[in-house]
């Protein structure tokens, strides 16, 4: 004979454990696993031609305010539309401790914008973010201002610590495709951009300004076009009169198990380079801009240049262009085309 309590504990534990965002059969009551928020709960609905930049946003801030959590973002086309103060453009923002999560077939695509400074995903003053999955479709070919600003950015990260960024894909921004520096702060530390495509953003795909422990690792970065100085990756710090500070040389920069591809071939003023560090001003105080820079199992389809940066090794590696050499870089079982020695 079947004890009737046992039933009653069986289907109390059955409706206790349902995955997430089931309804329970009969209620209309919809159960979400804790941590996780769905952008669609918020208002964002793919394909339908409207902005969905404050609801996605509205659930950035819910799963901060809950003290952490896992935004969703369905596979679909979301519309970000930027909005404007000051001058300057903001789509996207995240918070401490907040992971975006999107579908492989995930698209935020820009709306078409006259703002020559802005950014579609901001990571400002955070700590322990992480961006993974999707596209960032910019709007470089339908950008209407008629300054000649470089400031429209895919994604910057400034100010923050522990972030990552982890199988996007990142293409025709305005700008950068990745900017990461300093928002009035002491810069960056500890960002990984892991297993990303990054391609076609006007000024650099990658720049690196103000920060610390820096790691790009399985990534393809090709195509930089459009505005000066076009790299592929770029790593050269902001100066003020020529003058450098030393907490803004940017050092530990690790670039492993990735290609990287010039859109042309490079010139005498630094354009065009497949990765390149650089300090454009030649500071008087400080010359050196980057130091503990480790370039491994890398392809760089283009020239390279080792302008200013200190204590900085290639190795297991091939550069099929001219390396511009200033620095006596340390070369370990590494083939170059060229390599021009200052």
């Amino acid at each position: 004979m079947l004890n009737r309590n046992k039933i009653i504990s069986v289907s109390l534990a059955a409706l206790l454990f349902v995955p997430a965002s089931l309804a329970l059969p009969g209620t209309g009551v919809s159960v979400k696993a804790q941590g996780t928020f769905n952008a669609a709960d918020y208002g964002a609905y793919p394909g339908d031609n409207k902005s969905d930049t404050d609801e996605i946003n509205s659930a950035i801030r819910a799963a901060n305010e809950a003290g952490g959590g896992t935004v969703v973002l369905s596979s679909g086309e979301y519309n970000i539309k930027l909005s404007e103060s000051g001058g300057n453009g903001y789509g996207l923002e995240m918070r401490d401790n907040v992971t975006l999560q999107m579908d492989k077939n995930t698209k935020l695509v820009v709306e078409p914008s006259k703002l020559d400074n802005y950014q579609v995903l901001r990571i400002k003053w955070c700590n322990n973010v992480t961006v993974s999955g999707g596209r960032i479709v910019g709007e470089k070919n339908k950008h209407s201002g008629q300054g000649e600003a470089d400031e429209g950015h895919g994604i910057v990260i400034a100010d923050s610590t522990n972030i990552s960024i982890i199988g996007m894909n990142i293409s025709n921004n305005w700008g950068d495709g990745i900017y990461i520096g300093n928002g009035g702060n002491n810069g960056c530390n500890t960002v990984k951009i892991k297993d990303c495509t990054i391609t076609g953003n006007r000024r650099n795909n990658i720049a690196i300004v103000d920060a610390d422990n820096v790691t790009i690792d399985k990534c393809v970065i090709k195509n930089a076009k459009g505005a000066a100085p076009q790299c592929g990756i770029l790593i050269e710090p902001n100066t003020s009169g020529g003058n450098l500070k030393g907490d803004e040389v940017c050092k530990n920069i690790t670039i492993k198990n990735t290609t990287v591809k010039s859109a042309k071939k490079g010139n005498k003023n630094g354009q065009f380079m497949a990765v390149m560090i650089l300090n454009p001003y030649y500071a008087s105080n400080n010359k050196t801009v980057a130091k503990n820079v480790t370039i491994s199992k890398c392809t760089l389809n283009g020239d390279c240049g080792n302008y200013s940066g200190k204590k900085v090794s290639i190795k297991n590696s091939k550069i099929k262009g001219t390396f511009y050499d200033h620095m006596k870089t340390k070369i370990k079982k590494t083939t170059i085309k060229s390599h021009y020695k200052f």
